[in-house]
């Protein structure tokens, strides 16, 4: 007996130790890889951080823009290329004059419908002149974006102004990179199950396991 035993103990322990060292069922994480996130996905500051005051800097210099446009009066038509402003890109549908927005007089406006003044702070106001439903919808807060409480009674809402989201020149949204999807153990893949109307995550991961096992 105790020779049996000495001569199968050490068997037993090489054998384990082979199985170890050899390892022909390696564990497999279940969960897909790890999709980075990109943190404008995730950020709550608004997209843009426009000035909302008439301010334009200059060589590490803030003016105002009343105090260069004194100086420097603008033509009646504003359709020749700018000499200064270069950096804007205007591409903001019909509106392809300056004074469409600005005021003529006073650089530190808007104008509105009637040539009036519009505050440089309410640029909205500005928007809702051609986006009158947007801005119906942004007023009841269906569009754009609204930070702080949802109960008014616990604290203040703020909604974002037009240009903390869209450039005012160029207003389009540019494409952005999409999210990755929910990444859970239980969902397995994101595709749609083969069968119409099948969407049992637990069967898709079987699936994606045994791809033959499907009639």
């Amino acid at each position: 007996m105790n020779t049996k035993r000495i001569f199968w103990v050490p068997l037993v322990l090489l054998g384990s130790a082979l199985l170890f060292a050899l390892n022909p069922l390696p564990y497999r994480d279940v969960l897909v890889p790890h999709a980075p996130v990109p943190r404008s996905v995730i950020d709550p500051s608004p997209v843009r951080h426009p000035s909302l005051q008439p301010a334009y800097v200059v060589a590490g210099y803030t003016y105002r823009c009343s105090e260069c446009h004194r100086i420097l009066p603008s033509p009646a038509e504003t359709t020749r290329k700018l000499g200064q402003h270069q950096e804007i890109t205007l591409r903001h549908g019909l509106n392809t004059r300056c004074f469409n927005c600005h005021h003529r007089t006073n650089r530190d406006a808007f104008v509105d419908d009637l040539g009036g003044e519009i505050p440089w702070e309410q640029p909205q106001l500005l928007c809702a002149r051609c986006h009158g439903p947007v801005y119906r919808d942004w007023e009841a807060g269906s569009h754009g974006r609204v930070n702080g409480y949802w109960d008014t009674a616990a604290g203040p809402q703020t909604k974002r102004r037009c240009i903390e989201c869209h450039d005012p020149h160029n207003p389009p949204f540019q494409a952005l990179k999409p999210a990755p999807g929910p990444n859970t153990l239980r969902m397995g893949l994101s595709e749609p199950a083969h069968e119409p109307g099948s969407g049992n995550p637990l069967r898709l991961w079987n699936e994606r396991k045994n791809p033959n096992s499907h009639p």
